[in-house]
């Protein structure tokens, strides 16, 4: 005879299913007192971050972000973002950028494959903030290894 599985209730929540302040709050990357302290450019930021133009240019990188591809502080790399996504990724990240420029979407965030140094294809957390209406006139991507 089959026995059916009774539900537990408890009091307190799963932890799983509890908000933590990183779901309710923008990381500080993010925030604009960070910029403050950092208003030469993100090449002095102490995290992985890329800021683009309008255009999907690179605009600048951090030491962190060059480290986290591979790249050397010597080593040129392609200006065009879009040149180091994967093209199964591609679509959402242009549609999400262009969606940034024209209609002023505030944040979004990817798991995403990008081009290494090496030519190997790695998979990244990127959030994505857009800060063209501030004064850095940028899109801000924040890198992750996945």
């Amino acid at each position: 005879m089959p026995t059916e599985a009774s539900v537990v209730s408890s009091s307190r929540p799963h932890a799983s299913l509890r908000s933590t302040p990183n779901d309710v709050d923008p990381p500080r990357i993010f925030s604009d007192s960070f910029w403050k302290r950092f208003q030469n450019g993100v090449e002095d930021l102490p995290v992985p971050v890329i800021s683009l133009d309008v255009k999907g240019m690179i605009e600048g990188i951090s030491l962190a972000a060059r480290r986290l591809l591979g790249y050397r502080l010597s080593d040129d790399i392609d200006p065009y973002f879009f040149t180091h996504v994967h093209g199964q990724n591609m679509h959402r990240v242009m549609r999400d950028l262009a969606h940034m420029v024209n209609a002023h979407t505030r944040r979004t965030s990817w798991l995403v494959r990008l081009q290494a140094c090496s030519g190997r294809w790695q998979w990244f957390r990127i959030d994505v903030v857009n800060r063209l209406q501030m004064p850095e006139q940028c899109i801000v991507l924040r890198l992750r290894s996945a």
